[in-house]
């Protein structure tokens, strides 16, 4: 099929296609998808939430945002601490005191502060308090119109 006339046209018209094409667009989004773009663009306001894109601010409505960035995002987590200490800590402590490391191993308990060699929080849910993004922030975003972008990360230049 390398030399059919059909095959000549069909390579011609996607080899113009991606010359029209901005770079970042996906040649291969899926089947009926359009092409994403990939655009940076800069916090103006947090709340609410503009952003400018290619010197043009979008507004809120224009914007779809990665939920880990919002506020109440909650997600499950589990923290571990190779050293912790509990302080402002009121009142007796009774009983058998159980710790990762097992039964009563505490390393020290000095005027209300308890001093353990390892933490762990097996089960825990951390809760976004704030919106994750402020004004300055650049971000990636994807588009397939330039009408609406998708916010899916905070960027920062590398160190």
């Amino acid at each position: 099929m390398d030399g059919s006339p059909y095959a000549r046209i069909v390579a011609l018209a996607r080899a113009q296609g991606l010359d029209a094409n901005p770079a970042g667009d996906s040649a291969h989004a899926g089947l009926g998808a359009a092409p994403a773009r990939m655009r940076l663009g800069t916090v103006l306001t947090a709340a609410p939430l503009t952003v400018r894109v290619a010197g043009i601010p979008q507004p809120t409505r224009a914007l779809r945002i990665n939920e880990r960035l919002v506020k109440g995002a909650k997600w499950k987590t589990r923290t571990t601490s190779p050293s912790s200490d509990y302080n402002g800590l009121t009142g007796p402590i009774s009983g058998p005191v159980s710790t990762p490391a097992g039964q009563g191993a505490l390393v020290s308990l000095t005027a209300g502060q308890v001093h353990s060699t390892e933490t762990v929080v097996d089960e825990a849910v951390a809760e976004q308090l704030e919106l994750d993004l402020e004004i300055g922030d650049e971000v990636l975003l994807l588009t397939e119109d330039d009408q609406v972008f998708y916010i899916i990360m905070k960027v920062v230049k590398a160190v």
